[in-house]
């Protein structure tokens, strides 16, 4: 008999999207699941829908809780999960039918601790691979996964495509009160966990919705992005120095991230959180610009934004409208 399988599922607020995420998980080929829904006290029908689409399948198991947050739901449904492996999984989001089979069975032949798949972003005008090549296979160590971690191609940054042994889980949480929760996460997954397995095929479908943390506008809990990115460059300083280039692109894109946010508000140049990233951002313009894990328009907008900030912004909103990325 397979290893049984906790997938964890905070919901709240997602009466429209939840049907499709459950039904993406009723529907693996990975038949040994038990699925956690956890109704962190939704306003809408949420919480109603959960109890009913338990009904349809015995492995879905439904907890009520008072509203607290993400992370609190994420954590609570760590105390509930029996299976050997942990699988947390975003409520507006949705699996491929083979994404928990693939990441089982990889991890099982690699013995790893930690079994991760590739990204496909979803968007309301298609959809996009966060890695361009879906044919890839690689077993890291903890440099070797925080050095594409970084980077975000191989190793995109949400916890929702990487499949955990409990053991490993079970020394973590997710931190109360922050958002980015992901990113405080993997900072703890590096110095638990010692062997990765990696494929990329888009196997989360991650979906882009325009009233979503990543896709709002600033406000100053977005700090803890660069709080977070700040713990990880001392990290990385002390224990693996050859990957400051990849730490200072993974930090700097943290502050282009919420200063793109930041030129969204009226009246954005009285913030003190402006100035403070402006000030980063140009006095390390050059440095971007040098550094080639950047996307060539980012290099060219660290040097725009060192001349001038409107230029910048001007750019930034003019190619804002054609591309999005995922954070």
């Amino acid at each position: 008999m397979s290893d049984l399988i906790s997938v964890i599922v905070p919901v709240y607020n997602v009466e429209q999207y939840l049907e499709k995420c459950v039904d993406s998980i009723k529907n693996q080929s990975y038949p040994h699941l038990e699925v956690l829904l956890i109704d962190d006290g939704a306003k809408d029908s949420s919480g109603q829908l959960c109890d009913t689409l338990a009904e349809s399948d015995s492995r879905i198991q439904v907890f009520h809780k008072v509203n607290g947050g993400l992370s609190d739901a994420r954590n609570y449904g760590m105390q509930k999960a029996s299976g050997a492996f942990i699988l947390f999984l975003d409520s507006d989001d949705y699996i491929h039918p083979h994404m928990i089979e693939s990441l089982y069975e990889q991890m099982i032949k690699e013995d790893a601790d930690v079994s991760v798949c590739n990204i496909m972003n979803v968007y309301e005008t298609g959809e996009s691979p966060q890695c361009e090549d879906s044919d890839l296979y690689f077993v890291m160590n903890t440099d070797e996964f925080l050095k594409e971690y970084l980077v975000g191609k191989l190793v995109p940054g949400s916890i929702c495509n990487k499949l955990i042994r409990k053991e490993i889980a079970a020394q973590l949480q997710f931190p109360i009160g922050k958002i980015y929760e992901d990113a405080f996460y993997h900072f703890d997954l590096i110095q638990v966990a010692y062997k990765y397995v990696v494929n990329t095929k888009p196997y989360y479908y991650y979906y882009h919705r325009g009233n979503s943390i990543t896709t709002s506008t600033f406000s100053k809990r977005d700090f803890n992005y660069i709080e977070i990115y700040t713990k990880f460059s001392r990290y990385v300083e002390e224990h693996y120095p050859d990957l400051q280039e990849e730490m200072f692109f993974r930090l700097s894109y943290a502050y282009f991230f919420i200063f793109d946010k930041l030129l969204h508000v009226e009246g954005y140049q009285k913030l003190e959180e402006y100035k403070i990233v402006r000030d980063y951002l140009k006095q390390n313009a050059l440095k971007i610009a040098r550094n080639q894990i950047f996307q060539k328009g980012r290099r060219l907008a660290a040097l725009f934004l060192k001349v001038n900030v409107r230029l910048y912004r001007f750019v930034m909103l003019a190619n804002e409208r054609k591309t999005k990325q995922i954070h």
